[in-house]
C-alpha cells in the first residue's frame, strides 16, 4: 500500500467525512421514518424487549473479536495477504463458535431473562449476524486504510435501505418483534456481496504466526471495547432483572432519540479520523490541527441539535401525531442523554487520538474509570430517581472529559475551549430564543416546526458572524466553492 502524505490525508479525510455524512443523509431520513413508525406502532414494553435483546447480543459479541481489525488499520507497514487471512479466519471461527454456543443454550438464557419465542428468535438471528459480519471485515479494512470512505458508504447504504424497508413493512403488517428478526437477517445477507463488489478480496483461510504479533495491540484495543460493553450493555442486561420492560423501553427510546444524529455524524467523523490520525501519527503539528478541525466540526454540528432537542423534547413528544404523548415518561431521560451525547461527541475524538497514536493502555485506563463510575452511580441514582437515574449517571460520567483533555495534551499541543467556544456561544443564543418562544408559540406540531426553523436560522447566522472566514476555508477544502 502506498504511503499517504499529510496533504493527501487531509483531502481524503475531509472528503471522507463529507461522503459519509452527505451520502447517508437520505438514509438518516429513512431511518428516522422507521424510528417514528416503530415508536408509533409498538408499545413501551415491546421497545424495551428489543432494547434488552440488543444489549444481550452486544455483550455476547465482545467475545468475538481480538481487535485484529483495528490493529491492521493502525499498522504502519504495508498489509500482507497473510495478515488479512489470519484476521478473517480468527473472526469467522470465533463468531461461528459463539453462535453455536448460544443456540445450544437459548433455553436457559430465555428463562433467565424471561424472553418469549419472538425475543428468542431475535437473539439467535442477532448473534448469527455477528458471524455474517466477519465476511465484511477485510473489505472494510482495506477501504478504511486507504481512507476511501466514498466506496465504503455504498454497502452501508444498501444494508440500511434493506433493513429499514423490511422493518417498516413488517411492523405495519403487525409482525411485532419478528419484524426486527427478519430485517436484521435479510439486510446482513444482502450486504455481504455488496462489500466484495466495492472492495474485492479473495477469501483465504489460514493463520500466520507473524501476523499474530499484532494481537498485542489488538487485545489492548479490544479490552477497551470489552469494558465499553460492560459499562453500557452489560449494565442494561443487569437492569432487566430490576426494571420492567416498559421502563427499559423508555430508556431505550430516550437514548435513541438523543443519540440519533450522534450515530451518523460523530460515528462518521470517528471512523475517518481514526484512519487519518493513524496514518499521520508521526506529524504532531498536523495531528493537532486535524484534532482542532474535528472538534470544531463536531461541536458546530452537534451542539445546536442536542441543546435544541433538550428544549423541544416535551413539545415533540406531546404534539407528534402518532406518539399521542405515550413517550412522555421518557422526557427527563432525553434531557440527560442529550447532555451525554454533547460531551461524548467531543471526548470520542480525543480518545480516537489516543487509539490512533498507539496509546491504547491510556484509553484502557479511561474505560476502567468510566466503567467503575457508571456501575457505582447507576444503582445509587436509580434508587433515588427510578429508571431516570440511568441517564443522570451516564451524563455525570462524561464530565471526566477534563481528564481526557489533559491526557491528550500530553501528546499533542491543541486548543480545546477556543476551538469549541464559537459554536457553543451560537448554540446558547439559539437555545435561549427557542426556550423563550416555546411557551408562547408552540401550540401544535406545525408551530413546533416553525420554532425549530427560527432557532436554526438564528444559529446559522450567529455562527457565520463569529467564524465565517474559517467556515468558508473549510468548505473550499471539501470542494464546495462559495
Amino acid at each position: 500500500m502506498n504511503e499517504l502524505n499529510s496533504d493527501l490525508i487531509v483531502k481524503r479525510s475531509l472528503r471522507g467525512v463529507f461522503a459519509l455524512i452527505s451520502r447517508t443523509f437520505f438514509l438518516n431520513i429513512i431511518s428516522l421514518f422507521a424510528f417514528l413508525v416503530i415508536t408509533s406502532v409498538l408499545n413501551a414494553s415491546q421497545v424495551g424487549i428489543y432494547t434488552a435483546v440488543i444489549a444481550i447480543q452486544r455483550v455476547i459479541s465482545f467475545f468475538t473479536d481480538f481487535g485484529l481489525g483495528a490493529a491492521l488499520i493502525q499498522k504502519k507497514q504495508e498489509l500482507k495477504q497473510a495478515d488479512l487471512a489470519t484476521t478473517f479466519t480468527i473472526q469467522a471461527g470465533i463468531t461461528l463458535a459463539i453462535f453455536l454456543a448460544v443456540y445450544a443454550s437459548i433455553g436457559p438464557i430465555s428463562i433467565f431473562f424471561k424472553l418469549d419465542n419472538q425475543a428468542q428468535n431475535l437473539l439467535l438471528v442477532l448473534v448469527f449476524t455477528i458471524f455474517l459480519s466477519s465476511f465484511k471485515t477485510i473489505p472494510s479494512i482495506l477501504l478504511e486504510r486507504s481512507i476511501n470512505f466514498g466506496k465504503l458508504v455504498f454497502p452501508q447504504i444498501v444494508e440500511s435501505l434493506a433493513f429499514n424497508g423490511i422493518l417498516v413493512v413488517l411492523v405495519l403488517g403487525g409482525y411485532g418483534l419478528n419484524s426486527f428478526t427478519w430485517a436484521f437477517l435479510m439486510s446482513s445477507l444482502i450486504g455481504i456481496p455488496v462489500y466484495y463488489l466495492v472492495s474485492p478480496w479473495r477469501l483465504r483461510i489460514g493463520i500466520n504466526r507473524d501476523s499474530l504479533s499484532y494481537l498485542r495491540y489488538g487485545i489492548q484495543f479490544q479490552a477497551k471495547n470489552v469494558l465499553a460493553t460492560i459499562k453500557d450493555d452489560l449494565l442494561t442486561v443487569i437492569l432487566i432483572r430490576f426494571l420492567s420492560f416498559a421502563q427499559i423501553g423508555y430508556i431505550g427510546f430516550a437514548q435513541r432519540l438523543a443519540f440519533y444524529v450522534f450515530r451518523y455524524v460523530v460515528d462518521s467523523v470517528t471512523k475517518v479520523t481514526f484512519s487519518a490520525y493513524s496514518r499521520a501519527q508521526g506529524d504532531l503539528i498536523f495531528l493537532s490541527k486535524a484534532v482542532e478541525k474535528s472538534l470544531f466540526f463536531v461541536s458546530a454540528s452537534m451542539f445546536p441539535i442536542l441543546f435544541g432537542l433538550i428544549v423541544i423534547a416535551p413539545y415533540l413528544i406531546k404534539f407528534y401525531p402518532n406518539w399521542n404523548n405515550k413517550w412522555e415518561p421518557a422526557v427527563f431521560s432525553v434531557v440527560f442523554f442529550c447532555l451525554n451525547a454533547a460531551v461524548s461527541s467531543l471526548s470520542g475524538i480525543l480518545v480516537n487520538v489516543l487509539d490512533a497514536t498507539g496509546k491504547v493502555k491510556i484509553t484502557l485506563r479511561l474505560m476502567v474509570i468510566w466503567t467503575v463510575l457508571i456501575w457505582i452511580l447507576t444503582p445509587i441514582l436509580i434508587n433515588i430517581y427510578g429508571y431516570n437515574g440511568v441517564s443522570i449517571a451516564s451524563f455525570l460520567v462524561t464530565t471526566t472529559i477534563v481528564y481526557t483533555i489533559y491526557l491528550v495534551k500530553k501528546i499533542i499541543d491543541f486548543k480545546f475551549l477556543p476551538t469549541i467556544i464559537k459554536p457553543l456561544i451560537s448554540t446558547i443564543l439559539m437555545t435561549i430564543i427557542i426556550y423563550a418562544m416555546s411557551s408562547m408559540f408552540i401550540k401544535d406540531f406545525l408551530s413546533l416546526i416553525f420554532v425549530i426553523l427560527i432557532g436554526a436560522f438564528v444559529y446559522l447566522i450567529s455562527l457565520f458572524k463569529l467564524c465565517g472566514k474559517e467556515l468558508k476555508t473549510d468548505l473550499v477544502r471539501f470542494g464546495i466553492k462559495i
